[in-house]
Order: structure tokens, then C-alpha cells, then sequence
């Protein structure tokens, strides 16, 4: 019965988004919808997101593969395919929390159920974007199995290194939380054959994983670790840091003015962060030792300091936040048993600015651009027989080709791109004397003299630009 509320909480929670007209996958979100085409249509069989050696996608990629056979290739299908996806991971951390409660019976399924309301997921748990949804799902499969004290069969270490190396794959964010409990595991349960199979049962899917990358096109790489010297000077932001991406108002570095609920929620979030951690290294002072009290203030540390080794702020990288914290929280909560009244006020506000939050994300609003714009530039270009388009924006391309289910091209500035065998045939079609236009948003026409262009809501189109012109912008190969 618990699981059934969870489910449908997963999924009433996220009509509000679903349901908007602000509704729209971004750019990252349209390349991972395009490769599932691919996968669906047998034109390729993608692993990781184009244009990158890392961002394992084909999880993501097989979720949506049912809804584009049922419901056709909409943004509708590629949301509803993560949420599917991301409520399994929800099942599997409610298990989890079962697992490891040793108090209130009830404790696990509240402490799911503000998760699902945190507004840090609120919008993540519907997005295509290379991994991390999936690294999410799959390490809590791995958590829920790692914390079974019974299970010590041999084909029980393979298949938790099979999920290692996909949750690595996807995103190496959760391995600090699944390396801990697996030590902790191996720690009642050593056997040097185990660990042998363990190891080479990672390093075996690695080694083929590696040689396969060294072959993919990159045009992106991993931002890169800044150097420890550096760190000192970065703690400051970390606040803050986990502040934007508790209350989830923000869009790559772009942070958003959250509403009340979402503020009031990540305040008493924080708060609870706080709680925990300083009562759970209390306790290990004292020696009150707990397994899994060392491995979830371990993990904590180990997802904060993202916030100093990185040199950009992607507040998303702080998205394994909640789940730990809320791990954490279920263990501090064993020990001290608090009066059931006391967690029933804090959970039941919570939740409620949680129900707040949830509704009021379907205003959340981080582009110009809209759903209805990118189909309706789609239909012109197709109506008007253009079917390759140059598009400085970093986005725009790929929203327009997803949206007109590919049957528009565009390549950007950059020489390649993500996909240089659409940017090469761009070019071709433009120097044989092809139909291309140029399109982008208004008023950012690229240091290029474009007059008299079409406008679809923001958007412009500009056919027949030269090549001339064309070159001022963009990295046209020879």
C-alpha cells in the first residue's frame, strides 16, 4: 500500500509541470530525445551523450523508447519516461529506508514523501540529461541491495558491480555512498574471492567501456578539478551553493528568484542538514558507533565538497544531497527517538510547502523560448521546403530538431558540433546552392547583417543567408 502512495504522489506531484505551457525540453534534454529516435528508428545505437565521452545515456534512452510507441515523439513522452524512471529510484530509497529504520514504522514512508515534494527534484526528476536521473534510479538499486545484511552469493557482487560501473558511467557523483556501504558490507562479509570477483567484474565492463570512448567524437570534456589549493578559498560558497540548489530555482549558472515554498523548504532543509550531521558526530564522539551513521555523514561531506572542487557552479551537482540527508536523518532519528509530534510537525510542514512548491513550479520559467515557438518554426521551415538551418544559439537547433521530429537539421558555430555529420551535409547543401536559413532569437543576430527576417513568437528566420555573411558566425568548413 505504501508503494501505491508513492507512486501516484510521484506522479500527481508533477502534473503542475507536466500540465504547463512553460513545459519545454532544453537543449541537452533534445539531443538525449533525438538519440532515442535514433535507438528507435535502428539509425544508431547511442551510449553516451553525443559530442561527449561521458554521460551515459542509454538508460534514459530505453525509458523513453515505450512512450514514443505509444504516445509518438513529444515532449510529453520524453518527461513522462524520466518520471517513470525516477520513481523507481523513489521505490527503491523507500526500501532502503525501511531497511535501515529501527523506529517508527511510518518514519520511512514520511521521509519519502518529503523527498518527492524537495523542490531540488522537482524539475530533475523529469530530465533527459545524459545520466543523471538514471545514476539516481540505479544507486538506489545498488544502496537497497548493499544494505540486505543476508544476501552474500557470489552473482550478488556482480551484479552490485555491474550497477557501479553504470551509476560511474552515468554519474560518478553517488559512488562515495556506494563504495562506503560496499566496504561496510565487505567488512561482515569478507572473502578474498568475493573482492577479486568484485574488482574484476568492475574492471572488465571499464576496460571495454574505455576503448569504446576513445573511439567517440568529443567536442565537450568534464570540467575539470580544481587544484587543492584552491579549495580553502571556494568554502564560503558552499552555503549558498546548497541553498540554490535545495530550493531548485536556478538553470545552469543562472539562479531564479524561488517563490515562499520553496525558500521555506530549503530553510528548514538546511536546518535538518545541519541537525544531523552535528548530532550524528556527537554521537560517534560519545561512541555511539553506527555503520551506517559514519557512511551517510561520510557521503554528506563527500556531495558538499563539489561545491569547492569545482570551478563553476553547477548547482545540480548537489543533487544527491536530499537523499543523503534524509539517510542520515532516518539513523539520527534510531537513535534518539524523538516524540512522534515533534516529527509529525516538522514533516507535515514540510510537505506542505513541498505541495506549495510543486505548484507553484509550473510558472518556472528559465527561457524565452517555448514549445509552441520551436513546433511552429519547425512547420514553416518545413512548409517553405527548408529543411537545414544555422543556429548560433546554443540551444535553438537542437530544440527546433526535436520538436520537427528531425525533419530540420541545424548545426551551430562551432566547426563540428555535437554531431558533425549534419553540420559537414549543412555546410554541402549551402555552397551547392541548397535552401538553409539562419535562425535564432531576436535582436542576437551574430555581428551578421540580417534584414527583414520572419518572427514566430521570438524567434527568427532568415532564409537564404550567404555564405558570406554565414561565415562571419560560423566555423563553415572548407
Amino acid at each position: 500500500m505504501s508503494i501505491i502512495a508513492i507512486v501516484f504522489l510521484c506522479l500527481i506531484s508533477r502534473i503542475p509541470m507536466l500540465t504547463s505551457p512553460n513545459m519545454l525540453l532544453d537543449g541537452d534534454e533534445s539531443i538525449v530525445g533525438l538519440m532515442a529516435k535514433h535507438l528507435y528508428d535502428g539509425k544508431a545505437f547511442p551510449l553516451y551523450f553525443y559530442g561527449q565521452r561521458y554521460g551515459f545515456s542509454l538508460v534514459e534512452e530505453l525509458f523513453i523508447l515505450p512512450f514514443y510507441a505509444t504516445i509518438g515523439m513529444t515532449g510529453l513522452a520524453v518527461k513522462l519516461a524520466m518520471l517513470s524512471l525516477w520513481t523507481i529510484g523513489v521505490v527503491f530509497l523507500y526500501k532502503t529506508l525501511c531497511r535501515i529504520n529501527t523506529t517508527y514504522n511510518w518514519l520511512p514512508l514520511a521521509l519519502t514523501l518529503i523527498f518527492i515534494l524537495a523542490p531540488a527534484w522537482t524539475e530533475w526528476s523529469m530530465k533527459a540529461r545524459g545520466g543523471y536521473v538514471s545514476a539516481f534510479t540505479l544507486s538506489s538499486i545498488a544502496m537497497y541491495l548493499l544494505t540486505d545484511a543476508n544476501v552474500k552469493s557470489y552473482g550478488y557482487y556482480v551484479i552490485i558491480a555491474f550497477l557501479v560501473v553504470l551509476v560511474y558511467e552515468c554519474m560518478p557523483l553517488w559512488l562515495p555512498m556506494l563504495i562506503l556501504l560496499l566496504v561496510y558490507k565487505l567488512k561482515n562479509d569478507f572473502n578474498p574471492q568475493k573482492l577479486v570477483l568484485f574488482i574484476f567484474a568492475v574492471a572488465l565492463p571499464e576496460i571495454v567501456l574505455h576503448i569504446y570512448k576513445s573511439g567517440l567524437y568529443a567536442v565537450h570534456e568534464t570540467d575539470k578539478i580544481l587544484p587543492i589549493s584552491e579549495w580553502l578559498k571556494n568554502i564560503p560558497r558552499v552555503p549558498e551553493f546548497l541553498y540554490v540548489s535545495l530550493h531548485g530555482y536556478h538553470y545552469f549558472f543562472t539562479v531564479l528568484q524561488p517563490g515562499v515554498f520553496q525558500i521555506l523548504y530549503a530553510l528548514i532543509f538546511i536546518v535538518l542538514i545541519l541537525f544531523s550531521t552535528v548530532y550524528g558526530v556527537y554521537m560517534l564522539l560519545y561512541g555511539r558507533s553506527n555503520g551506517y551513521l559514519i557512511i551517510f555523514i561520510l557521503s554528506l561531506i563527500a556531495a558538499l565538497s563539489v561545491a569547492v572542487m569545482n570551478e563553476y557552479e553547477h548547482y545540480r551537482l548537489l543533487l544527491p544531497i536530499p537523499v543523503l540527508a534524509l539517510l542520515l536523518l532516518q539513523v539520527v532519528l534510531n537513535y534518539i527517538r524523538p516524540g512522534k509530534r515533534v516529527i509529525v510537525f516538522v514533516a507535515s510542514v514540510l510537505m506542505l510547502s513541498g505541495i506549495g512548491s510543486v505548484i507553484t513550479f509550473r510558472s518556472f520559467k528559465y527561457t524565452a523560448v517555448t514549445a509552441n515557438a520551436a513546433m511552429k518554426t519547425g512547420e514553416y521551415l518545413v512548409q517553405n521546403d527548408i529543411r537545414y538551418i544555422y543556429s548560433g544559439h546554443i540551444y535553438l537547433g537542437w530544440q527546433i530538431m526535436f520538436y520537427s521530429q528531425e525533419r530540420v537539421i541545424s548545426r551551430d558555430a562551432s566547426k563540428l558540433g555535437r554531431m558533425p555529420v549534419y553540420s559537414l551535409h549543412i555546410d554541402s547543401v549551402l555552397k551547392n546552392g541548397g535552401k538553409t536559413a539562419l535562425v535564432g532569437m531576436k535582436d542576437d543576430y551574430y555581428g551578421m547583417d540580417v534584414k527583414n527576417p520572419v518572427f514566430i513568437d521570438l524567434i527568427y528566420i532568415k532564409p537564404d543567408m550567404p555564405l558570406s555573411e554565414l561565415s562571419k558566425a560560423f566555423a563553415i568548413a572548407p
